[in-house]
């Protein structure tokens, strides 16, 4: 694997000052700065071993080996595909669409390249601009971001870029449509339809969370098999991203101060509402995290 470990047009801004929304998020964030659900295997385990137990989980349902490439789409501060180059051998490539997370992964990059380790890239770009190849992709807590007319193309994308055997490894929150929260008893009130609002316009502002199976609405399974998927696993994992949200929120509340001087106390206010409420959402079960493995099949169409 060869080329520049960044993008050359945007590596002019080396200089450039921190973005206080990185630390915004660095107050309630672990170490690793993970931004989505992590695993705890015991329940004495720090947030930052949960968040590596998450990569860690996904990264062996993809079937990595040594030399192979993994495209990381929406990598954040890169925690999957640095974990990936220090414990599976693989080169690696980042997308994201955030200057400040870009910089950050292409520091730690230099480290590691500096130290022998296997070639790693970040790309300030979305997946839509990514022409290249992939042995293997993971998405995990980008997904959700997405606007719901672009599901078909992203998972159109997906197999296009890996060879048969390929498997693309998606974490996502998911959400319930009305229609299901009746068939579950959960019926949705007008304050849970204000709080939906409220995720889809000012934190996923993709639109609604998507729903995992069915055709109508078409839930994330039946797009992954129109793209020629094979979805072979599916993991839950709802009582994890309760137990995240409550360390997020417990730590944002410690740094309420520099919080609220960072951001504004609005931004920490609604940061608060999402982290506290999606927490209660997640133990009703009116919200989930999965992980979903979709494999192209060896004898790919």
């Amino acid at each position: 694997m060869t080329g520049h470990i960044y993008d050359r047009e945007v590596d002019s801004d080396r200089q450039s000052q921190p973005d206080p929304w990185d630390e915004f998020f660095s107050l309630f964030l672990d170490p690793t700065r993970t931004y989505s659900c992590a695993f705890w295997t015991h329940p004495g385990e720090t947030l930052e071993q949960a968040q590596l137990n998450k990569i860690d989980l996904a990264l062996g349902k993809c079937g990595l080996r040594p030399g192979m490439t993994l495209l990381d789409v929406g990598c954040g501060w890169g925690s999957a595909i640095l974990r990936a180059m220090d414990t599976r051998g693989v080169n690696t490539i980042g997308l994201t669409l955030s200057r400040s997370e870009y910089r950050y992964v292409r520091d730690q990059l230099v480290d590691r390249l500096v130290r022998g380790s296997p070639c790693g890239r970040v790309w300030l770009r979305g997946w839509e601009d990514f022409d290249g190849h992939a042995d293997r992709i993971v998405c995990i807590g980008a997904f959700e971001h997405f606007r719901r007319d672009r599901y078909a193309d992203f998972f159109e994308f997906a197999y296009r870029t890996m060879p048969a055997g390929g498997v693309l490894l998606l974490q996502t929150i998911v959400g319930c449509d009305r229609e299901d929260g009746r068939a579950y008893g959960m019926p949705r009130t007008g304050v849970d339809d204000a709080f939906m609002r409220f995720l889809t316009e000012t934190i996923f502002a993709g639109g609604p969370l998507p729903t995992p199976t069915g055709r109508d609405p078409k839930g994330v399974t039946a797009y992954a098999e129109d793209a020629g998927f094979t979805v072979t696993g599916i993991q839950e994992m709802g009582p994890h991203y309760a137990t995240t949200l409550d360390h997020w929120a417990d730590a944002l509340r410690e740094h309420d101060d520099r919080a609220i001087e960072l951001a504004g106390p609005d931004i920490y206010s609604a940061y608060l509402r999402y982290l506290t409420g999606c927490a209660d959402y997640a133990r009703r079960g009116r919200i989930d995290v999965m992980q979903f493995t979709c494999t192209k099949p060896i004898a790919s169409r």
